[in-house]
């Protein structure tokens, strides 16, 4: 540890000149005027908290006295107290008076407001969806995340199924996924964001534009956060869900205080679901006519079960560490195949996959040196996953009403390349992440955040690397936060390296009945530079402005492929793009209102490109610009009533590309193909409690979702419907490769009774109430007219 702290003094000399110009003194009291001592006291402003010794007293180092607030808790008995403190206040006597809470639920909302509204008010731009709000509702993060603006979320369809996600005018891998700050491959898919139960999760952060260098990732630009709910005393929660199509979710999250500095904890939870809803216009070939017709029926082959656990051990408040946690994640997951990846052409009756994770370690470390200005954070993961896919019917084919029929192809899916009807990918991954930070004063911030990680890929088809292949890849940034002008001006500066290394050997042939072999050793490189602006107006307005220069290396899955369906390119060049975002916000006790827009400019994108009837493979090969506005406003004209709407508005146009089907001539200025350029949403919520006179809470909400139509595949800019913003209109060219208009609309209600520190909740929810017909990004269905019915217990 002295080494450590040695070299960082070493490396910034400046630090020693930080100095403390005064000190806050104060003491915490209880409505008998009694001292409370081992309470817990927060200096929000300065991201700052201490305890309360004997005499219920406290004090902060403070660099410049100015506007201040101060949170108190007491967790035996349950009590809190809040005090704003202006720089003219008496500092060396602080009082501040505790009263008794009614609710557990309160504190934990109280804590997660203060740290989400730094989020939000910070130099960079961040959308916080706050999870636990929701928790009790029959609704889940994928619902939520979509909801929020510049998001739009196009799943399969089902419970398990991979999900398309479009965050800031970016979409597929070009957005990364986090769980508490650290990239989430290394739990494989367990917690996609229509698996992981929202019971689970505290809230979700979305980055749009530059992201904070504690995210240790090479996204494009945009990136989306699960943060964990985190219980530090006995206390835990229960919950069953059950809706159509045999659909049936449960989780638990607890925590048993083994002694003031050890707590004993799970979340844990488990999924099923038939997902046997059904879909129009299926293909169906009539044996005595020979002519196809297409009709309506129940995917009767596309079940999904999973079940997932985490037990962990955590310590805090030692003299060696302020939080210390060892975690273990065990989940796995089956999920049926029923149709081709990107269509429903044809029905599959039993090809699945399997996915397990049996044993998932991983130690979290942080500990504040140099009373809490220097701050470290430690990291590290191994797991261990096995991807299985299994296809061993031989001579069949199902009909889309579950019928089977004998035929001479080999196996059901038609797959030339895997063997004995089996594919068994094996990945092992090793990730460190270290974050360091030194507050150089109450107005400077510096920051080092570095992710590593070591990937080891075997393949039962990959004969040709017997050890597996390996790849490794490393994220390092570097950021300075500046506070100016008495806290109306706020930056960040941020300085991001990037490298990946592999070495192996592939066939690189392009003809699945031919091998060629090569061995390539292969590196790649990059640098980006980010700079972000706040300025504060007033109490209500502010805007902000960010550039950055981002590159993104390409994935493993990219590089590797799964030795199948996609085969492996290790000549991938990195992704890059340059990125400017603008945005204006305003808020008072009533109304939030925010309007945001956005320019890219990105080249060499990755896509996947078809080069026979079974096989794809990872190119570089579009270049793309355009621009985008975001507008949100939430609105809360009585107290139980509350408004929101958000809109988005996408112009993202082709520039050139290296596809030899794509006439760049022709298609120049085109909008991108299979992307929806314009959505909203809205909802409305209302609280029956005053109204009814009861003592328990109950609510009733409504969602509502538009997507304007837009086109699979690229089309002439002259061929473009007509009309403001191209929302008016048909095509002028005769097509079907069209996603139509879509309406969705969710009505729920939720009914919460508090008996002190318990709360039992139900919650119902009528998704798609219309039954319009939607779709994902391939034109297939998802689930008509559903409900979900869940049952929340804490205690």
């Amino acid at each position: 540890m002295k080494w450590q702290l040695t070299l960082f003094l070493i490396l910034f000399p400046c630090l020693g000149y930080s100095q403390v110009i005064d000190q806050l003194q104060g003491q915490v009291v209880d409505g008998l005027n009694q001292t409370v001592a081992n309470a817990t006291v927060y200096l929000l402003e300065a991201d700052k908290q201490e305890k309360t010794d004997a005499q219920g007293r406290f004090s902060f180092d403070v660099v410049i006295k100015g506007n201040y607030t101060l949170l108190v808790e007491v967790s035996n008995p349950l009590q809190e107290g809040m005090i704003h403190l202006s720089k003219d206040a008496d500092w060396k006597n602080v009082s501040i008076k505790v009263k008794p809470k009614d609710r557990l639920l309160d504190n934990i909302t109280i804590q997660a407001k203060s740290k989400s509204e730094r989020l939000q008010h910070a130099a960079i731009k961040s959308d916080i969806v706050q999870v636990q709000t929701s928790a009790i509702k029959s609704a889940s993060i994928e619902e939520l995340i979509s909801s929020t603006p510049g998001v739009k979320v196009r799943s399969i369809g089902g419970l398990g199924a991979n999900s398309n996600i479009i965050v800031g005018g970016f979409t597929g891998n070009a957005v990364r996924f986090l769980v508490d700050d650290i990239p989430m491959d290394y739990l494989g898919s367990s917690y996609g964001i229509n698996k992981v139960p929202t019971n689970m999760l505290e809230r979700v952060e979305v980055y749009k534009g530059v992201l904070p260098s504690k995210i240790g990732i090479d996204a494009l630009g945009s990136a989306i956060n699960l943060v964990t709910l985190e219980k530090k005393e006995t206390a835990a929660t229960v919950s069953y869900e059950t809706g159509s199509y045999n659909t049936h979710i449960g989780s638990v999250n607890a925590s048993v205080l083994l002694s003031p500095n050890w707590s004993l904890g799970t979340n844990s939870f488990y999924n099923y679901s038939d997902n046997n809803f059904k879909v129009n216009n299926l293909p169906y070939l009539e044996e005595k006519t020979g002519n196809t017709t297409y009709i309506k029926a129940k995917l009767f082959h596309n079940s999904f079960e999973q079940a997932n656990m985490q037990f962990y051990l955590q310590g805090n408040d030692f003299s060696w560490a302020d939080k210390i946690s060892f975690s273990v994640h065990s989940y796995e997951l089956s999920k049926d195949i029923q149709n081709d990846a990107y269509s429903r052409a044809r029905a599959f009756g039993k090809a699945y996959r399997k996915e397990k994770g049996r044993f998932i370690p991983s130690l979290t470390y942080k500990k504040a040196f140099l009373n809490h200005r220097l701050q470290w954070s430690q990291f590290l993961v191994y797991s261990k996953i096995d991807y299985e896919l299994f296809d061993k019917t031989k001579n069949v084919y199902y009909d889309w009403k579950g019928n089977a029929h004998q035929t001479v192809s080999s196996s059901e899916m038609g797959n030339l390349v895997i063997k004995d009807g089996y594919l068994k990918n094996t990945q092992s991954q090793f990730t460190t992440r270290g974050n360091l930070s030194y507050l150089l004063s109450d107005y400077v911030l510096i920051e080092n955040n570095t992710v590593f990680s070591h990937y080891n890929t075997k393949s039962t088809l990959d004969e040709l690397n017997s050890s597996g292949t390996n790849y490794q890849k490393l994220v390092s940034s570097f950021a300075i936060d500046f506070t100016l002008f008495e806290s109306r001006v706020f930056l960040n500066t941020q300085v991001k390296f990037l490298h990946g290394h592999l070495k192996a050997k592939y066939n690189a042939s392009d003809n699945p009945h031919e091998l060629l072999v090569k061995e390539k050793t292969v590196s790649k490189t990059g640098m980006s530079f980010s700079q972000a602006v706040k300025y504060q107006i007033d109490k209500q307005n502010y805007i902000r402005f960010s550039y950055e220069n981002t590159y993104r290396l390409p994935d493993k899955e990219e590089f590797f492929g799964d030795n199948n369906f996609v085969i492996s390119n290790y000549d991938l060049n990195p992704e890059k793009s340059y990125n400017l975002n603008l945005g204006y916000t305003f808020t008072n006790k009533k109304l939030a209102a925010q309007v945001n827009t956005y320019y890219r400019k990105t080249t060499d994108l990755i896509r996947l490109k078809d080069i026979n009837q079974y096989q794809a493979v990872f190119l570089n090969l579009d270049k793309v610009k355009g621009f985008g506005v975001e507008v949100d406003v939430n609105y809360k004209p009585i107290k139980h009533l509350a408004f929101s709407a958000n809109l988005t508005w996408n112009d993202f146009r082709l520039e050139s590309s290296k596809d030899n089907l794509l006439n760049t001539q022709h298609y120049k200025k085109a909008r991108i193909a299979n992307m929806p350029f314009y959505y909203t949403n809205f909802s409305v919520s209302y609280n029956f409690k005053d109204v009814l006179l009861i003592d328990s809470d109950l609510s009733l909400y409504w969602n509502y979702s538009y997507v304007h139509q837009y086109y699979l595949d690229f089309i002439e800019k002259q061929f473009e419907p007509n009309g403001l913003l191209g929302l008016w209109g048909d095509s002028k060219i005769n097509t079907s490769r069209i996603i139509p208009v879509q309406h969705l609309n969710n009505l729920g209600i939720v009914y919460q009774k508090h008996i002190g520190r318990h709360q039992v909740a139900v919650a119902a929810e009528v998704k798609n109430l219309f039954n319009h017909e939607i779709y994902n990004e391939f034109k297939m269905q998802n689930p008509g007219r559903n409900y979900r019915v869940k049952l929340t217990y804490s205690f």
